[in-house]
Formats: structure tokens, C-alpha cells, sequence
């Protein structure tokens, strides 16, 4: 099995579980959900991590792969504080609804249906591109009213915006592979295309 079949097969074992976590975390808010649901996010990145500078070839290039660790850093840094202020401990499933995203993604490239990749793409514009940049205002809000350090507003705010960053990225580098796999004559945007 290849390293990429392999960690999607990882995700689809993983992701799935956190997803459900969210939902109950946004379903009935309490201190415990959203602390079990910061430290299961923040041992799925770990896990992660480890797992993509252990098996580089997962991803499908090194610009993919820098990418994916530097958001994962991120994660990891902006994970912390919910973990450290249990009064925002919301802010995880916040961020982690996008994990619906992620999920439609493994489910389209085991199960090639349609139905996951329609899904995939609604969720990226709906949770990455729109909702992920209103969590910067949300999370700027709440860091100026509590009238937190500016350490704890770059780590909450500025991951954030980062990650915002990282989404547009990654959007543009999908839609140049796709005008690339469009042009005539080109083979090498239709293998990138499934990645």
C-alpha cells in the first residue's frame, strides 16, 4: 500500500472520531467535552506530525509537505490555549468543524463517489474559505474583550490568520493543477488532480 493510501486509510480512522467530538462539543458545551475534544485534536496532530517527517512521501511534494507541517504547527500552537483557558475552550470545535472537510476528502479518495467529492468541494468554500476567516474576527473580539497578553493574541489571532493563509494557498495551488490538467497535452495536472 502506498504512504499516501496509507494515511488517508489513518484519517479515515481518526478524522471521523473528531467530527463527532465537534458536534457534541457544539451540541452540549461543558468544560469536559471541549477539553477532551482540544486534547484528542492536539494528539491527532501530534500523531500527525510524526507521521509526515517519518513518511515525507505521504504527501504527493515537498511544498505539500512544508505546508502541512507548518499547519499543523499552527494547529498544534492555537489547540494549546483553548487547553490553557478552559473559558474558551468553544474555540477548538470552532476551528475543528472544518474537519467535516477533511472527511469528505478521505471518504472521495477511498471511495471515488461523487457524492464526497461534491461535499469536499462545498465544504472547503463554506468552512476554509468563509467561515475560517470570520473565526479571526470572532477570535480577535474575544481576545480585545478579555483583555488578553499579546503572546496569547498572536497565538490565537495570528494562527488563525495563518491558517486562513495556508487555505487560499492551497485553493490557488488546487486551481492551478486543475488549469494545468485542462490544457491539452498535459499529463502530468492529471495525476496531480487526485492528490
Amino acid at each position: 500500500m502506498a504512504a499516501a493510501a496509507r494515511h488517508d486509510r489513518f484519517n479515515l480512522f481518526t478524522i471521523p472520531p473528531l467530527v463527532l467530538l465537534t458536534g457534541l462539543s457544539l451540541l452540549c458545551p461543558c468544560e469536559a467535552m471541549h477539553s477532551a475534544l482540544s486534547w484528542s485534536v492536539l494528539a491527532y496532530i501530534v500523531a500527525d506530525i510524526i507521521y509526515n517527517i517519518l513518511v515525507p512521501h505521504c504527501q504527493p511534494g515537498p511544498v505539500r509537505l512544508a505546508t502541512i507541517l507548518v499547519h499543523h504547527l499552527l494547529t498544534a500552537w492555537l489547540v494549546l490555549h483553548p487547553i490553557a483557558y478552559a473559558e474558551n475552550g468553544h474555540f477548538t470545535a470552532y476551528c475543528s468543524i472544518v474537519e467535516v472537510n477533511t472527511v469528505c476528502q478521505v471518504f472521495y479518495k477511498v471511495t471515488k463517489l461523487k457524492i464526497f467529492q461534491m461535499g469536499f468541494m462545498l465544504t472547503w468554500f463554506s468552512m476554509r474559505l468563509i467561515w475560517f476567516p470570520y473565526l479571526i474576527f470572532v477570535f480577535h473580539r474575544t481576545m480585545v474583550q478579555q483583555d488578553q497578553s499579546t503572546y496569547t493574541y498572536c497565538q490565537v489571532v495570528g494562527s488563525q490568520v495563518l491558517l486562513v493563509g495556508l487555505n487560499v494557498f492551497w485553493s490557488a495551488e488546487q486551481a492551478l493543477i486543475n488549469r494545468r490538467a485542462a490544457q491539452p497535452g498535459r499529463e502530468d495536472g492529471a495525476k496531480a488532480k487526485e492528490t
